[in-house]
């Protein structure tokens, strides 16, 4: 399995270093052409039946809530013709804080979800993909936190 990651956790001590080694996939955020080196490397990994995880918010939110998905990933499954794994992640924002690069104390929890196909989809099919993998992640969520 491979990261797709800012190039900014490249960076960090211990973090980065063994991103590095492990090949995850640097991209540099607000830069087009890092954009298409990063989906040309994710292909790759799909390609050769490595996994390629995907934050498909793009960033974490402050407050821990569930941004709006960006197309990228669900444009990446369609056109591999991979299917989609869902994870619900949940009790991690204390893990990582936002904006601050140490580590910080959590419990967390990860749900793996059935499979999503993408199969016989195509890139009209985007959106509505995208929509229901966040709504099938955002149910999922919502059951951890009362848990």
């Amino acid at each position: 399995m491979k990261w797709l990651s800012k190039e900014t956790f490249f960076k960090y001590p211990l973090i980065g270093w063994m991103m590095r080694m492990a090949g995850d996939i640097r991209l540099v955020r607000g830069d087009r052409s890092s954009g298409a080196a990063a989906m040309k490397s994710c292909h790759d990994r799909l390609g050769k039946r490595v996994s390629v995880m995907i934050f498909p918010e793009g960033t974490r939110s402050v407050d821990g809530s569930l941004g709006n998905f960006k197309d990228g990933a669900f444009r990446l499954a369609i056109e591999s013709g991979a299917p989609i794994l869902p994870l619900a992640v949940h009790g991690t924002r204390t893990a990582l804080r936002k904006h601050d690069w140490r580590l910080g104390d959590s419990r967390a929890e990860v749900r793996v979800l059935e499979p999503i196909s993408t199969e016989g989809l195509g890139e009209a099919d985007i959106a509505s993909l995208r929509e229901r993998v966040r709504a099938r992640l955002s149910d999922e969520l919502s059951v951890m936190r009362v848990a």
